[in-house]
């Protein structure tokens, strides 16, 4: 006898050995013990996870008349096939007239489902029911699948169909909704390692949980993925399997090597990483499975960062989750998901482009550089700083004039925005510190001064109108004042030029907020007048111009708001740039 694979010889032959698809089995069971038997079904998932071989056992147990399990007193009716009678094994063994299996990937034209169409009139030869599966259904042409339409939908009481499809979406709507339609999922892990351990018994092979849980890892869910993949290790290797003859044997850096990578990466070492590259490239490892792994690494310290509770999530070896969790505690989420982000973009490019080690080079450079992320609440705050900056700062430049003498003495400091101006009591105090008192000159007499000591003299209102600006509003910033001239007329009256589009939108409140911050920085009482702007006298429209000409322009405003250092960190997070500043 010839030998047979691992895949083929462990093949299930009834529905409690199909693994991981029991949300399948069971319904299959329910409806073969109550009668309730479809004419048409659709097995859709990935590979490898047991549509077809579910569908054979279902066209055994349909034809099976031993369905019949024997207890101590009675024998019950069960929905497994006996594998004994002649119909199950000729099934089994692909000898039976009445179970026929197609590849639609190789018979997918019109011609072919006419011969179907013809066959299926014509009664079982030995079962009760022919059973008629088509493999890889999504490959049929439109053509014939228009054809197979009215026999799917009513077939003779005698006939089932089963499709199955790696394809689902590929499967015209009008042929799925004929089929009751059952979906098989990936495989867990767990499931996998179980049924690996049942064949290594079997076989007589020596591999630990380590060895297993690599073999699964590589199957990526699929349960024939794993058998051939250790079918392939032991004829390589020999039936006594390690972690390392095993990462050899199929291409995987070694651990040692690994292990230094990801530290290298883990402590921003870059030329310990790129060294260790070398010699990654020297053993002839497969970068796309080192890259592979150290995404895998990288997830698993993220699901532990997150919350030890997800160590069952891990799908590294149970031995390393110490380990593991220790480099979990050294490293943030953001920065985990920053470096698993930069190795799969670098995967992808790799797949694309070619050229793996310089494209590994350049994501160590990156991944050196990567820096701890800022928390979203901290960029906000830095972002609102800044935005109160530039309205401080107001649309252009304040152009400071020199102080009036009366306003304050040489000796004494001048305000900024930012200072609180002094008492007057204060300011008398200061000026009689540092200023030598002539003797005809009396202090007490508040008649030398034009203005009260601490605020500004109206007549220079041109000079801080900028700041006077920067304390209102911001409706009436960049609505009423933009652009507005404003005129001293007389001791206490203060005419501003507006565009003629806002003075008819100016409610009193606006007018009496404006009146307000400007006595509060003449210190005296201000009235105001609001003119159109086009009533300006040509002077004042020509002071306007050549003070607007020293505005700074969107671009320079532009560039000082890429290179300022709050602002820059938050571009290169999010990798922004400055699109418009105002």
């Amino acid at each position: 006898m010839s030998y047979e694979v691992l895949a083929q010889k462990w093949r299930p032959q009834n529905f409690s050995d199909v693994v991981g698809q029991e949300h399948v089995t069971t319904t299959l069971k329910n409806q073969i013990l109550s009668g309730r038997i479809g004419h048409a079904y659709l097995f859709w998932g990935p590979r490898g996870t047991g549509k077809t071989t579910v569908a054979r056992i279902l066209a055994k147990a349909v034809n099976c008349p031993n369905r019949f399990q024997e207890t101590e007193f009675d024998s019950i009716k069960t929905a497994e096939p006996c594998n004994q009678c002649e119909f199950c094994n000729d099934i089994s063994q692909d000898r039976s007239f009445d179970v026929i299996e197609m590849d639609a990937a190789s018979n997918r034209g019109i011609d072919t489902i006419r011969d179907l169409r013809e066959n299926v009139k014509l009664s079982p030869a030995t079962c009760t029911y022919k059973i008629y599966i088509i493999d890889e259904a999504h490959m049929l042409s439109p053509e014939a699948f228009n054809a197979l339409l009215k026999t799917l939908e009513e077939p003779p009481s005698h006939v089932i169909f089963i499709m199955a499809t790696t394809e689902h979406a590929k499967i015209p709507k009008t042929i799925s909704s004929r089929c009751q339609d059952f979906d098989f999922r990936h495989l867990e892990d767990e499931k996998i390692i179980e049924r690996l351990q049942l064949l290594i018994k079997e076989e007589d092979v020596s591999a630990d949980l380590d060895v297993l849980a690599l073999i699964t890892r590589q199957s990526e869910g699929c349960l024939r993925d794993a058998e051939n993949l250790l079918e392939r290790l032991i004829s390589s290797v020999g039936k006594d399997l390690t972690v390392e003859t095993v990462g050899q044997t199929i291409g995987l850096s070694s651990s040692s090597l690994l292990a230094e990578l990801t530290a290298a990466i883990t402590e921003r070492d870059l030329a310990k990483g790129l060294k260790t590259l070398n010699n990654l490239m020297k053993q002839g490892t497969d970068l796309s499975q080192c890259l592979d792994q150290l995404i895998g690494h990288f997830r698993d310290l993220r699901l532990l960062a997150i919350d030890n509770v997800l160590s069952e999530q891990v799908q590294s070896p149970r031995s390393d989750l110490p380990k593991l969790k220790q480099e979990a505690e050294r490293m943030s989420v953001g920065r985990l998901s920053r470096i698993i982000k930069i190795l799969m973009h670098t995967s992808r490019d790799i797949k694309q482009y070619g050229y793996p080690q310089l494209q590994l080079e350049t994501a160590l450079i990156q991944l050196n550089s990567l820096e701890e992320g800022i928390p979203l609440e901290e960029i906000l705050n830095k972002l609102s700083a800044l935005e109160q900056k530039f309205d401080s700062a107001g649309p252009s430049a304040t152009v400071q004039s020199a102080p009036h003498p009366q306003e304050t003495s040489p000796q004494m400091p001048l305000l900024t925005n930012q200072d609180t101006p002094p008492s007057k009591e204060t300011a008398r105090t200061h000026y009689e510190e540092q200023t030598p008192t002539p003797p005809s000159l009396d202090l007490n007499t508040s008649t030398s001064f034009s203005v009260s000591p601490g605020h500004q003299d109206l007549a220079n209102l041109p000079s801080f109108w900028d700041t006077v600006k920067s304390k209102l509003p911001v409706k009436l910033r960049h609505g009423l004042l933009e652009g507005a001239v404003p005129t001293v007329n007389g001791t206490n009256i203060v005419e501003i030029a507006c565009s003629p589009s806002y003075l008819s939108i100016t409610t009193d409140e606006d007018r009496k907020i404006v009146a307000d911050t400007l006595t509060q920085e003449v210190g005296k009482p201000v009235k105001i007048e609001l003119v159109a702007l086009d009533t300006v006298p040509q002077q004042v429209a020509a002071e306007d111009e050549t003070k607007e000409a020293t505005r700074k322009t969107p671009l320079m405003r532009k560039i000082e708001a890429q290179d300022d250092p709050q602002l820059k960190t938050a571009l290169e997070l999010f990798e922004a740039t400055v699109v418009e500043t105002q």
